[in-house]
Parts: C-alpha cells; structure tokens; sequence
C-alpha cells in the first residue's frame, strides 16, 4: 500500500487450470470495481462503504517456465482492457523471489501446483507481504505449523482459497444443519475430477492425490461448519488407470474415437486413480469422502460434487447435477452448468464480469488483508472472516494421514493381509496404527 493512496497491489504465481475463468477474471473485476460490489456474496456488505475507495492493482504475473510463454499471455490479456496498467511478466524456478525484489507487492496470490505452495508463502510473509493461496494450504503438517507460526510472528494474514464454504447451497444446508436435522451423526461427500486433470492438465500429479486435491474442500465445510475436530482417520484406494495409462490411454482413445498420439501423456502416471477416506471426529460423528480425479469426459458435469448430512431428526443434500440447469447443445452432448461458481454476464458498458463462490473465496481473503493493511484491524478480530492458515491445519492433517494409511493399506491388501491400518489423531501428532509394524 503507498502512502498517498488508499491501494493495495496484488502479484500472482502460477497460471493454472481456474486462472483465466475464476482468478484472473476476478482480479480484473476488482481492479475495475474494487471489492465493494462483491461483499453481499461473503456477508460482509456492511463494510461496504468503508473500503470502497481501496485501488486493487495487479502488479506482476510469474509462472515458471518462460518457454510456455505463460505469464506473457496474461499479461496480454490484461493489457487489452487496462493497457495504462504496468504489469510485469515474470519467470523462473523461483518466481516470487524476483516479484518481491522488484514488485514489493501486498499480496502474493498463489497458485502453483500443490507441493509448491509453502515456499513462496513463507518467502512473501517474511518479506512483509499478506498470502492467499491456493488450496490445499500445503502437503504436511509440518509445513503448516511452519506457515501458521510464521504469520503469526510477521503479523502477516495467510488466506486460503476453500470456495465451499461460500457455495449459496451448501451454505444454507450447513449453518441451518443442527436446527434441522439435530445431531449429526454422518456426513457423506463425493467430489469427482474429470480424467483430464490427472492426465493432461497437471503434470504434478504424481505429486498429489485426488483427495488432498479436492477433498480438502469437502473437510473444510465439515470443519468449519460442524466445529469438529478429526480424531481418527481410515482410508483406501485404488491404483489401476493411471499406473498403467501407457497401455490403457490406448484403449480410452479408441472408445473415444480419437488418435491415442494426441493425449498429452501417454506414460504410466504413479498416482492413486481413487481415494476413499472414513474420519471419526471428536464429538463421534463420522464423515465418509469419496474422491478421483478419472471421471469420464462424458460426465454430464464438469465435476460431480456432492454433500449429504444425516441427522438424528432429518437430513440434508446437496448435489450439484441437481440444481436445475441443463442444456443440450449440439456437439456438446447433454450438460449441467453451475454457474452459482462462476457465472458470466456483461453489463451495460460491455465488460465481462463473473459472479458466484469462485470470486467469493477471493474477495473473502482480499477483504481481511484490506481491514488490516488499511483499517488497522488486528489479525485476531479477523479470524472467523476468512479461511485462515490455522483453519486449514486440521485439513492438512487429515489429508496427511489419509495418504500414508492408504498407501499402507494398499500394500497389505497386496499382500494379502487385508487393510488393517488406521491412524490416531491428536491436535498435534499422526500416529499410524500398523499391526505387526
């Protein structure tokens, strides 16, 4: 923030699958508007008025490889409706080392591959800059507690980018579930990745697994929401498509009647096709997610997402091919849409503006930086505003967990001993559960 204007500068790392339709469209968004306009969405339009006047300026875009050209693009793309604006295309393994030299920006926006989310988040906190990353916040618990004591010790805010939680659906089942329903005594969630993201689009893969990938939105509402805390965790999975995708790409192609040479990756990708992960929480209540990221591309939906509470007194659920919007176009088959994420429309001056819970995680972590950077506001008052890096550390901590006991159940079962292992949860420590081990 200058000294003379009530402003806040934004640099982005990474420029990955949601940047063009969620994050880059939203930044432009507030750069024209500020973050007024987007506060009814987050419950926060009594503020309104106080931050109307703050500047968002997008000072610098970095990806890593300067071959892919990537950063330039969107540089590009934004110079075509700000072209008085300097932004700066940056390169490198270590991108947001240079936009910090040269940018000095107050916000970092991160949104690299999974396993490289801490780095430049401690970087940029220890060089005074405010963070909202991406999700998952991190791989370990380890490297969360590193990030929560970091902001904690630079007074810096670590915004997470969980957008269910502002999901209008979801919303309203979670902060009404216990008036309704009593007691909850299982939740159930499914959220489904097409083929095409562990194939084509994330050649990071093999450093992830569809349920730290996605699943860490599903515990997020469980957490926040429920006020729970996960004490146990079991969990399988299955390792079948992608291990052997340099034979089974073959057959896909030839189903989908096109030539097998056009897939990105024909090799074998050594990650988990599924993850199924059982929690038992603090209050005894259990939540089942389900998770992959091999939906077929003829999947009516771009994802399949759903969430179903069951209570003593009732239930609850949501599922997203069940909200209404069909279409059959053409070429493009039969379709859900959701534009409750990210909607599209232009308005009367011709611009293109996004709506929805994508924008709304967005502004929800933007909004908590501007009270504190401009209103002075301690980041104490601000915890329960936004999704917090300490919201996150029982997220990192069940997804942790849920890798090492699949990965060990997957071995037992191999051997013919069943899947035996658990894993015991405290606020602070995994301790995996192994007989014989």
């Amino acid at each position: 923030m200058t000294d003379n204007t009530r402003s806040i500068s934004v640099a982005v790392i990474g420029g990955g699958m949601f940047f063009d339709d969620i994050i880059g469209q939203s930044f432009k968004d507030l750069m024209r508007g500020g973050i007024s306009g987007t506060l009814t969405s987050i419950g926060m339009s009594h503020l309104a008025a106080e931050v109307a006047d703050v500047e968002i300026d997008l000072c610098a875009v970095g990806t890593r490889s300067e071959s892919s050209g990537t950063a330039g693009r969107i540089v590009e793309w934004f110079a075509g409706e700000f072209p008085d604006r300097q932004i700066e295309a940056c390169y490198g393994e270590t991108v947001w080392n240079d936009i910090i030299d040269r940018h000095q920006p107050d916000v970092l926006f991160v949104a690299t591959p999974d396993h490289l989310h801490t780095a430049p988040i401690l970087a940029a906190i220890e060089a005074g800059c405010d963070v909202i990353a991406e999700k998952p916040l991190c791989l370990t618990c380890e490297e969360a507690d590193q990030i929560i004591a970091t902001a904690r010790q630079q007074d810096r805010i670590v915004a997470v980018d969980m957008h269910k939680r502002y999901d209008p659906f979801v919303r309203d089942m979670m902060l009404n579930s216990e008036e309704k329903y009593g007691t909850i005594n299982r939740v159930r969630t499914v959220l489904e990745e097409p083929l095409e993201v562990s194939t084509e689009i994330f050649a990071w893969a093999e450093e992830s697994n569809p349920f730290t990938y996605v699943g860490c939105h599903w515990l997020d509402v469980v957490h926040h929401y429920l006020d729970v805390k996960p004490r146990s965790v079991f969990a399988t999975g299955q390792k079948n498509l992608l291990v052997n995708w340099d034979e089974h790409h073959l057959e896909v192609a030839r189903r989908q009647g096109i030539d097998p040479s056009t897939f990105k990756r024909q090799h074998a990708i050594q990650t988990w096709d599924s993850i199924d992960v059982a929690v038992t929480y603090d209050n005894g209540m259990r939540g089942d997610y389900s998770n992959n990221w091999i939906n077929p591309a003829e999947f009516e939906g771009a994802v399949n997402q759903e969430i179903e509470l069951y209570g003593i007194y009732g239930r609850g659920m949501v599922d997203q091919q069940d909200r209404g919007f069909r279409e059959a176009v053409i070429g493009d088959g039969s379709r859900t849409r959701n534009p409750s994420f990210g909607g599209r429309f232009r308005h009367h001056g011709g611009e293109l503006e996004i709506f929805g819970y994508g924008k709304a995680s967005i502004a929800a972590g933007l909004l908590a930086i501007i009270r504190h950077r401009v209103l002075g506001e301690s980041l104490e008052s601000l915890d329960e505003t936004y999704p917090t890096a300490a919201s996150q550390r029982n997220v990192v901590q069940v997804a942790e967990a849920a890798a090492v006991v699949a990965e060990k159940n997957l071995e037992h079962f191999e051997a013919g001993r069943g899947t035996p292992v658990t894993a015991l949860l405290s606020d602070t420590e995994i301790t995996i559960l192994e007989p014989g081990a």
